[in-house]
Formats: structure tokens, C-alpha cells, sequence
């Protein structure tokens, strides 16, 4: 019976974490997003352009939420329950005040849009709360190895997200884009593109952190598989698409900070510790310097790989 309970808790701890990534992945296929399939020329245009403050904060809150909660459960402070309703309750109510109250500008006119609720926060978050609360009957779990691990590849997954929301100028107007027929693999690799945009590998990165128990190892390789497919979906595009006669270097297509928040999921996943599953990496490898200089090598090697993926490639 406390076997049964414990798995009960741990999912309906990974569930608060799912509802609160629910309008990221929403977003991401469509559902509460308008269409983008236009843009408007001068600085800070395109779809995924900066908005106002208030609109910016309620974006990153909406994307970080997740990651909160996925911390909040590895820690596991005495307060963490607490801590993690109030956060989905400030984040519910920031989305409620910006759309009611500070409605989003058309980006070309300036002009204020039709106030319209963020229906997905108000159905996703109270079913987090709820999810929460129910779960606090039973303690948490003693904090887990690899929260560094965690936090890094999260920022990883990030880079995408971050550097889409940089002011752009866009000078010439292609007007309506027109949806042509494409092959699967190009179609997904721009969809995978968008998702990238909109923020769904942070969400990825939080629910593999998130998932505990049995299946938790499963969790994390399945995050991590997910983060590898799109740092290198590009590739399979391309080479699918061209085989013999693609004129770039492969290597320049690929998503390096993906790869690395890949890499460091399943790093941190292969070092848990739980019932049936292998020893932490400090107890596989005598002495944690070890273990720390494996760390390093990884980040560092990604690093030079991030670095040198932005230097022009040769034709």
C-alpha cells in the first residue's frame, strides 16, 4: 500500500507539472495562437517580436512556470507545496490582468486587439493547483542529485526561445506567405522550428526533471531522445531532401545548444537514483572530482560547438 501511494504522489506531482507546461505545449500545436503568417517591416517586427513589458513577463512566466515547479519538487523545501500554488497563482493571475486589462497592440497599426482570455491558463493552471495540493499529504522526497545538471540544460533549451525575442529589422515585405506542398520531414523541421521559438524544449527539460518513481528513468531518456531529434531534425530535412547534392556542411545545421541540453538530460538521468535503477554517478566512479571533471569536459566541448556553429560556413 505505501508503494501504491508513493506512485500515486509521484504522478500527480509530474501531472501539476504537465497542466503548467499545458499552454506551452498548446501553443506549440496551434491551439490558442494565432497565425503568423505575415509580418510587418521595420525594427521589432516579425511574429515572435517583442511585445510590450507586461506581455514579455507574461511570456517567460508562462515558460518558466514549469521549471519552477520541476525545481521545486528536486529540492523539495519543507515549503514547496506553498511555494509552487503561489506561483501558478501569480502566473494565472498576471495572464488574467495583461489579456482583460493591458490588451496585446497589433504589431503593424499599434492599435489594441479584442480583449481575449488565455483560456488555456484558466484551463490548465487550477487542474496544476489542484494537483498540488492533493500531492502535499505526502512528504517530499529527499533533494535529488543533479539539479546543477537540470538547471543548465534548461537554460540550454532556453537559447532559442531567448534569442528569438532579440529586436529585428526587417526591410523588405513578402507579404502573404503561401503554403506550397513540402515533404514530411521539411514540414516538421519547420514546425519543430516554431515549437523551438514558442518555448516546448524548456517544458521537455522540466517534465523529464519532474517525472520520479519507476518510470522516472524512462522520463528522462525520453526527454532527452526528444531534445536530440530536434537539434538534429534539420539535418534529416536536408538530407532527405537533397542526399548527395546538399551544398552545406552538415555540421552547420545542426542545433548545438539543443544538443546540449540533450546531452546534460541524459547525463542527469543515467546519474539518478531510485528503486532498480543504477547508482549515482559519484558512486559509480571513485572521488567526485571525477564526476565533476566529466561535467566540465561536456560543457566545454559544447560550448566550443556552440561557439564555432556561428562562423560562417564554406560552401
Amino acid at each position: 500500500m505505501p508503494r501504491t501511494q508513493s506512485a500515486e504522489t509521484a504522478a500527480l506531482r509530474f501531472g501539476a507539472v504537465l497542466a503548467a507546461s499545458g499552454p506551452v505545449i498548446l501553443t506549440a500545436f496551434g491551439i490558442g495562437r494565432e497565425s503568423t503568417g505575415w509580418f510587418c517591416s521595420g525594427t521589432n517586427s516579425g511574429p515572435y517580436a517583442p511585445q510590450s513589458a507586461s506581455w514579455e513577463l507574461l511570456f517567460w512566466a508562462e515558460l518558466l512556470l514549469p521549471v519552477l515547479l520541476a525545481a521545486l519538487l528536486l529540492r523539495g523545501p519543507r515549503r514547496a507545496t506553498l511555494l509552487a500554488v503561489s506561483a501558478v497563482g501569480a502566473v494565472l493571475a498576471l495572464g488574467l490582468f495583461t489579456a482583460v486589462l493591458l490588451p496585446a497592440a497589433d504589431p503593424c497599426t499599434g492599435h489594441a486587439l479584442p480583449v481575449t482570455l488565455p483560456w488555456p491558463l484558466i484551463f490548465c493552471y487550477p487542474v496544476a493547483a489542484v494537483s498540488l495540493i492533493l500531492a502535499a499529504r505526502s512528504p517530499l522526497p529527499p533533494a535529488r542529485h543533479g539539479v546543477v545538471i537540470w538547471v543548465i540544460a534548461s537554460a540550454a533549451a532556453a537559447w532559442t526561445a531567448a534569442t528569438s525575442r532579440l529586436p529585428a529589422t526587417i526591410d523588405k515585405l513578402p507579404g502573404h506567405l503561401v503554403e506550397a506542398p513540402e515533404p514530411f520531414w521539411y514540414g516538421f523541421a519547420r514546425w519543430a522550428s516554431e515549437a523551438e521559438t514558442i518555448g516546448l524544449p524548456i517544458v521537455i527539460v522540466a517534465l523529464g526533471a519532474a517525472a520520479k518513481g519507476w518510470w522516472g528513468r524512462l522520463g528522462g531518456i525520453a526527454a532527452g531522445g526528444l531534445l536530440l531529434l530536434f537539434a538534429l531534425l534539420d539535418v534529416v530535412a536536408c538530407v532527405s531532401q537533397y542526399g548527395s547534392e546538399l551544398q552545406v556542411r552538415l555540421v552547420s545545421l545542426i542545433k548545438w545548444p539543443l544538443l546540449l541540453a540533450a546531452l546534460l538530460v541524459l547525463l542527469a538521468t543515467w546519474s539518478r537514483q531510485g528503486p532498480g535503477t543504477v547508482r549515482p554517478l559519484r558512486g559509480k566512479i571513485p572521488g567526485q572530482p571525477k564526476d565533476l571533471a566529466i561535467l566540465i569536459v561536456v560543457l566545454a566541448g559544447a560550448l566550443w560547438l556552440v561557439v564555432t556553429s556561428f562562423s560562417p560556413s564554406s560552401p
